[in-house]
């Protein structure tokens, strides 16, 4: 967490001066937490020195010397350089990038998966890695920064691509490549799984605005589109709900957490009941809200290579229709392809019972790969009497849902929940449940008492809600929440997790808005030093 404090300080004060440098150096030292001071002296703002990581790298000069690879190639021609394949239960990355065109002309490096991986015909264009690509920057040189090194990919194989922009480019390159585990193997030591997630009413709330409740109704009104996507109302439209990030990730962590980098979080895969037809308009590309919230919760928590995998997402049919039987078909038969297709993968299913996941989540669990089934986890946005229950397995023959509570489904209202459940049968780490507590409270910093980070929250919305369905679940969130920092606190008495000191103890209440205590308490102290002050 990073808090910002500014103080005033006059002329004399220099008892202001010697207890906010200590305070600040005394919460520099707290690890993840960073504390920036700005003291205004006469009028005049100041800040201490930057922290060390802070501080501007050296600028070097970009060269190949060396380089063990060349080519010549010709204007609107490309080189590419493509991986090996990596096994299954490994992705893909690039552990050393120089590149330079010695004529001293443009290129492009694009850095990215190759081919079309998704399962269907995709027009959409391939997932870049921005962080080691320079597009339309007239490149004559590039050589990767080591802190973007490994560039993890998300596929088996992954592709340099120098595109030459000019009569002739002289390319010379060294470019090594890697796998990196992703610990989703039944042989893998604490590993994690291979995360399979619904959209909508699981990540991001649809919150349709029409109040059909049926596809006839719907139909009538001309709303069907809003009905489709999903029915729960307890927060914005589109909005993520809180949690939701961190528990996907903690998932492919497993218990053992990435065991100290052993393994690298695999992306999470979309199953989509929207049409493939549609893709152009419809897809979940590297831009979409949902990617951009998943990567931003992997930066946050320091994996940067982590959001969806887009190139490998499945899609729905124009041939499900307004079929919510088929939607469940269709995401069965893609558990089915892929489960066959890594016959060693370990899998969580993430979907809800709005529309037909349960449906699907029944027939995952009795194919023929159910045993690498771990969990599916279902939240529950509808009246459970009033769910689907005419489901149709991928070989096309009707059945009537039966799927309760068991070792490996779990209903859930909200990820709190969802996270105490996962943490108990060992699916995912103590810090991971701790991540999850983090950021659900924050979101309700925000959305249920008005303490907005400045910057905004990952989830989409940032003022306080007045909204009875969101209030609503802001109570039932704190019911959970601190059901879940109990779990926390008794997994990690020691308090090892680098967030567990960002919250109170589960003996006392707790409490919101920890920022604005901290300031109020400085400030007082404040005030009492200016009074001794001005009584001298």
């Amino acid at each position: 967490m990073r808090l910002s404090l500014s103080f005033r300080c006059g002329p004399a004060h220099l008892a202001c001066i010697l207890l906010v440098l200590p305070l600040a150096a005394r919460v520099r030292g707290q690890g993840d937490e960073t504390l920036n001071t700005a003291i205004e002296i006469n009028g005049n703002e100041t800040s201490p020195p930057p922290l060390e990581s802070e501080t501007e790298p050296e600028v070097t000069s970009c060269n190949c010397d060396g380089c063990p690879s060349s080519d010549r190639v010709s204007l609107g021609l490309h080189k590419d350089l493509v991986s090996p394949d990596c096994p299954e239960g490994s992705v893909a990355t690039v552990t050393k990038l120089r590149t330079a065109n010695t004529r001293g002309t443009s290129y492009d490096l694009v850095t990215w998966n190759p081919g079309d991986f998704s399962q269907d015909t995709s027009i959409n264009p391939n997932y870049v890695y921005r962080q080691a690509s320079e597009i339309d920057q007239g490149t004559t040189c590039y050589e990767a920064d080591p802190d973007v090194l490994p560039v993890i990919g998300d596929q088996s194989a992954i592709e340099v691509k120098l595109n030459c922009e000019a009569v002739i480019c002289d390319f010379q390159w060294d470019v090594q490549f890697g796998c990196a585990e992703l610990g989703v193997l039944t042989s893998s030591t604490d590993g994690g799984v291979q995360v399979l997630s619904d959209v909508d009413d699981t990540i991001t709330c649809a919150s349709p605005t029409t109040t059909c409740d049926s596809i006839a109704s719907c139909t009538l009104e001309g709303t069907i589109k809003w009905y489709l996507s999903g029915i729960d109302r307890r927060l914005e439209h589109k909005e993520m709900y809180p949690g939701v990030a961190e528990l996907m990730l903690g998932l492919a962590l497993g218990p053992g957490g990435g065991n100290d980098g052993e393994y690298s979080p695999a992306k999470a895969m979309m199953l989509s009941a929207r049409p493939r037809e549609a893709q152009l308009l419809l897809a979940i590309d590297q831009d979409s809200e949902l990617n951009v919230y998943l990567e931003n919760a992997g930066d946050r928590w320091n994996y940067t290579n982590w959001g969806a995998n887009t190139d490998s997402s499945f899609y729905g049919t124009i041939f499900d229709g307004t079929s919510f039987k088929e939607f469940g078909q269709t995401k069965a038969r893609h558990f089915n392809t892929l489960s066959s297709d890594r016959p060693n993968t370990q899998f969580a299913f993430l979907g809800d019972n709005g529309q037909g996941d349960v449906c699907g989540a029944q027939s995952m669990l009795e194919s023929a790969n159910s045993d690498r089934m771990m969990a599916v986890l279902i939240h529950v946005v509808k009246d459970p009497e009033e769910q689907q229950t005419a489901c149709e397995s991928p070989e096309g023959q009707d059945f009537t849902l039966d799927l309760p509570e068991s070792e490996k489904v779990h209903y859930h209202r909200t990820h709190s929940e969802a996270a105490i459940w996962s943490l108990e049968k060992g699916l995912i780490s103590c810090c991971s449940a701790s991540k999850v507590h983090y950021a659900v409270n924050e979101w309700m910093d925000c959305r249920c008492e008005g303490i907005c980070p400045e910057d905004g929250l990952n989830t989409g919305v940032s003022v306080q809600t007045t909204k009875n369905e969101t209030l609503a679940y802001c109570e039932e969130l704190e019911v959970d929440q601190k059901a879940l920092l109990d779990a926390v606190d008794q997994c990690d008495p020691e308090r090892e997790c680098p967030l567990h000191i960002e919250v109170f103890n589960s003996a006392n209440a707790l409490l919101r808005g920890r920022s604005s205590y901290i300031i109020l308490g400085a400030t007082i102290g404040l005030l009492l030093i200016h009074l001794i002050h001005l009584s001298n």
